[in-house]
């Protein structure tokens, strides 16, 4: 079994994206070579969290584990869903860790998709002050994205992720079997994310992605070590030039201005990879009225992700002035002025005085979400 590796050095620490498959299959060893890390060896408690859904596929065995290994193991879960990425459930699942008197030496292992590493990663930079934190994330989207640069954070009525915190991890163990017990709609969310990271950084990444869609929603293997591997190298490439999160890092956040507001204003209906992918053509479209994208571009992009099974569908037009409030509360924004990062051609967006992101006057914007409201609602 090949296993890459991707070392990931933000100061003070230093740690490991593990890639393979089958590396769930050993739980026993999975813990064992936790507990040999110098950040974890002292740890005398675990706790492994999941959501429902999770659980009974890959939790309840590294539970098993660490208790075959004699270890004061504490297992928690929390209902699936992007609509339980909440303050409340943060509070509730750290009420269970008190009750069960984990302290300061606890190792904290998030095992599931993107809403379960954003709120364990959130949870392991507050307990006690910071524990250690090891994500194993099962989704694809979890993979390339969420489990990648430290981000954390929960959901409010106002937006999404605007609570939270930025703690790096001690370990990321990436282990592609789990795909196969992934729904064909979720698998599409993580696939949003891999051509974003194309759009953003590489043509070449993206012409490969136009030439294999069938042989990657098969899961062939080979093509998927390598998707991942190339997708998750390009987001530590941008971690690590912009560890202060303030300039590269927005590069990241390419169409998810648009996108995480119609994830709210659909409350989650839209699922986040359909959202985005919306966001990104929305956006692409306001570069095209900007003159800085050609409508190709466009064309190439909304064929790409059609390829890979997005519907690219609105229930119903959204008001503008709704959206513009919305997206006020994006995490780009500057005195209450949205910003967007703007694409130039396919793998390369403007630096925008390093910032990598712009607030544009906002009849570009209520023209390119006029056009949203016309191109992507089912009449």
């Amino acid at each position: 079994m090949l296993v890459k590796k991707i070392t990931c050095s933000l100061p003070p620490d230093t740690y490991e994206i593990e890639i393979s498959h089958g590396l769930l299959q050993n739980p026993i060893k999975l813990i064992q070579d936790l507990q040999s890390l110098d950040s974890i060896k002292s740890c005398s408690a675990f706790v492994i969290i999941s959501d429902t859904l999770v659980k009974p596929l890959y939790a309840d065995s590294l539970a098993k584990a660490c208790k075959d290994l004699g270890l004061h193991i504490v297992q928690l879960t929390f209902p699936a869903g992007e609509i339980n990425k909440t303050r409340s459930t943060k509070e509730q699942l750290e009420d269970q860790m008190l009750e069960n008197a984990v302290g300061a030496d606890t190792c904290l292992i998030a095992i599931g998709g993107g809403v379960t590493t954003d709120l364990a990663g959130f949870i392991a930079s507050t307990y006690c002050r910071g524990i250690p934190l090891v994500l194993i994330p099962t989704s694809l989207l979890s993979m390339v994205d969420a489990s990648i640069g430290g981000k954390n954070g929960v959901n409010t009525p106002f937006g999404k992720n605007l609570i939270g915190t930025t703690t790096e991890p001690k370990k990321v163990i990436i282990d592609f079997e789990t795909l196969k017990t992934m729904k064909p709609k979720d698998l599409r969310d993580g696939f949003v994310e891999i051509i974003k990271h194309a759009l953003i950084s590489s043509s070449t990444f993206f012409e490969y992605l136009e030439e294999h869609p069938t042989k990657l929603l098969s899961l062939d293997l080979l093509h998927l070590d390598n998707l991942i591997a190339e997708s998750c190298l390009i987001k530590v490439k941008i971690v690590l030039e912009d560890q202060q999160i303030k300039g590269k890092r927005n590069l990241l956040n390419f169409g998810h201005t648009i996108g995480h507001a119609l994830e709210n204003l659909t409350n989650y209906s839209l699922s986040h990879g359909e959202a985005v992918a919306i966001g990104i053509l929305v956006e692409s479209y306001m570069a095209f009225k900007l003159d800085i994208f050609d409508y190709p571009s466009i064309e190439r992009i909304k064929n790409l992700f059609l390829k890979y099974g997005l519907p690219l569908k609105l229930q119903k037009k959204l008001p503008i002035d709704d959206l513009l409030h919305a997206m006020v509360f994006d995490k780009k924004s500057v005195k209450k002025r949205a910003r967007f990062v703007i694409i130039e051609q396919i793998g390369t967006c403007l630096e925008c005085d390093f910032h990598y992101c712009k607030a544009v006057d906002e009849a570009f914007l209520i023209d390119a979400l006029n056009w949203m409201n016309q191109e992507f609602v089912e009449l």
